[in-house]
């Protein structure tokens, strides 16, 4: 019964001295970094240096809106993002640069996205993916993304569709270009974990800078530069060695994600006319086996989805059947692009000599010093079954009388 007493009065004197927080910062006294962006460059006195830009987002903003004053009430958009840059010969270095300017502490928690420039991807990955997970601030589930080209030049946009370029970024990473199929979202734990991997190469996201078109009478209704995520570059060993285009893209999200809910658009030609199916649910299955030291993959697909615009083609009850198979061609042919242009890279990003290490470990330690040319010389073959679950037929034609 003492015991239990001697424990009591610890937990309520525990309680009374954890009150607050002990690590407690004013949002007013610290530099919110929300978007970092790292590349390498050749400086004027022909030196190698890291450059390293960064959003940073006002001071009194953190949540991205500042209050109204006054009897209105409500609230205004917070102030336009400031963009610094710094250059160093190391990281650290290169961010002490422009840090070094502000009166406030850097807070890197805020940076949601990670932007690394092509040369940079392509020779000094490892550096950039190690400085960030020693970073005690950062958070493992920023996004990691990748530019053709210096990553500092997309650090020139604004935002578009939300209140702020880094919240931009964050939603087109996490929501609409997964959603679509034109992107896959890769947070940096499971990048780090893929780029550590014995058997499977990571890939990024591709982010890069567009110039809408759109205009309100003779004036531009956007900003003159955002941001698109769209694409994917491939990696092997710690390095770039690829890209993947949108429709290899969305070839990807089909083999290695499970799509209960997307927005996936897959164009089909039949009949020498064009149509859209809507991928509302696509289910895929990978089966590897290693016969005679030779890797034999066989992936099928389940689609199901609607149609979401048939352009004239016939979809009586009869004719079903053949345009579900031209569906079905089509994904296959979208499928089999995005296993060759992968293996022209030499980088098993899909995941096929990680099911064969999962499921058949005796098989995994044979090809485990080669994995990736054998991957390259695979057998593969690609099923897929497409359903129709919703024409949107209308009962009736919507055709011109003449």
């Amino acid at each position: 019964m003492k015991l239990f007493v001697k424990i009591g009065l610890l937990a309520i004197v525990l309680q009374v001295l954890c009150i607050g927080c002990w690590d407690q910062r004013d949002s007013n006294n610290m530099a919110i970094i929300t978007v970092l962006g790292f590349d390498r460059i050749t400086d004027e006195d022909g030196t190698d240096k890291w450059q390293i830009s960064a959003f940073l987002m006002p001071s009194g903003a953190g949540d991205g809106t500042v209050s109204g004053s006054g009897g209105g009430g409500g609230e205004k958009p917070a102030k336009e993002e400031i963009v610094w840059r710094g250059k160093g010969l190391t990281i650290s270095e290169a961010i002490q640069d422009f840090t070094k300017r502000s009166p406030r502490d850097s807070f890197f928690a805020d940076a949601n996205s990670v932007i690394i420039g092509e040369r940079a991807a392509k020779e000094d990955l490892l550096t950039i993916i190690d400085y960030l997970n020693r970073l005690r601030e950062q958070r493992p589930g920023s996004f990691i993304m990748v530019t053709k080209g210096n990553a500092s030049r997309l650090f020139e946009a604004e935002p578009e569709a939300e209140i702020s370029v880094s919240r931009d970024l964050k939603e087109l990473a996490q929501g609409t270009a997964r959603s679509t199929g034109i992107a896959e979202g890769v947070k940096l734990m499971n990048f780090t974990t893929n780029l550590l991997s014995t058997d499977r190469d990571p890939v990024a996201p591709e982010v890069r800078l567009i110039t809408p078109q759109e205009k309100r009478g003779e004036e531009p209704a956007g900003p003159p530069k955002a941001l698109l995520v769209e694409g994917l570059g491939v990696f092997k060993d710690a390095k770039l060695v690829g890209w993947l285009n949108k429709e290899e893209t969305m070839g990807y999200n089909l083999i290695t994600e499970k799509i209960t809910a997307g927005n996936v658009i897959i164009r089909v030609k039949r009949n020498d006319k064009w149509f859209g199916f809507l991928v509302q649910k696509s289910k895929p299955k990978i089966k590897t086996t290693l016969i005679d030291n030779k890797l034999n993959v066989n992936v099928t697909l389940e689609v199901k989805g609607s149609v979401a615009e048939d352009n004239g083609i016939d979809l009586s009850p009869g004719e079903i059947d053949q345009v579900e198979q031209a569906i079905s061609e089509q994904i296959e042919q979208i499928v089999m692009n995005t296993i060759e242009t992968v293996r022209g890279y030499e980088s098993d990003c899909l995941g096929f000599s990680e099911d064969l290490h999962r499921y058949s470990p005796k098989d995994w330690k044979e090809i485990k010093s080669h994995w990736r040319e054998t991957f390259v010389d695979a057998n593969v073959d690609v099923q897929v079954k497409a359903s129709i679950e919703n024409t949107g037929r209308l009962g009736q034609r919507l055709e011109l009388k003449k």
